[in-house]
């Protein structure tokens, strides 16, 4: 049981914030700005990612389990919940990239290059990571992009799982009892 309700709050809650992580994409690939290493983007996206683990887990903790979760059970929660934001959000940079506009990986291989040659490699070491780098798919883009959403989601939920641990409930003031029944567990 407790599984099932973890699973379905989670593509719930994660459904949400890859919504509103793909809402934000689209708010800046239409005004013409870049998707690509884009602080404000990148900060906007921590953001909501911050937001939908402290407000999922919160909602989780307090209708599902009565109040009551555990620094495990919180992390689960955040980190599972992120990873159903970032595999919504990898799907649309994969269609993204794929069938409407390809040029964003083409703008992705110029950055890496330009940052390359400002941080100081040698031609060679630049053609050669280069080379390497021009081979990327949508499809691996695509991963790179779920990948570390959820790296970021497992870093936060971390920090978030601190703060929501709760040892009792605290409508009942009395300790949790591990050996009886109840609910409050």
């Amino acid at each position: 049981m407790y599984y099932k309700t973890l699973f379905k709050h989670s593509f719930l809650f994660g459904s949400l914030v890859g919504a509103v992580l793909i809402l934000a994409s689209l708010t800046f690939y239409w005004k013409g700005v870049s998707i690509n290493y884009n602080p404000t983007l990148l900060f906007i996206n921590r953001g909501l990612i911050i937001l939908g683990i402290y407000f999922g887990v919160r909602k989780y903790r307090d209708e599902v389990l009565f109040g009551v979760i555990s620094y495990g059970r919180a992390f689960i929660a955040g980190t599972l919940m992120i990873a159903v934001a970032s595999f919504f959000y990898a799907m649309y940079i994969y269609i993204l990239t794929s069938y409407f506009d390809g040029g964003i990986l083409q703008e992705a291989v110029d950055f890496t290059e330009k940052g390359l040659v400002e941080i100081g490699y040698d031609d060679d070491q630049v053609e050669l990571l280069m080379s390497i780098y021009r081979k990327i798919t949508p499809g691996i883009f695509a991963f790179s992009q779920w990948l570390g959403k959820v790296m970021a989601g497992v870093f936060f939920s971390l920090i978030v799982a601190f703060f929501f641990r709760q040892k009792r409930n605290l409508f009942n003031n009395s300790p949790i009892d591990k050996f009886n029944d109840s609910k409050n567990q």
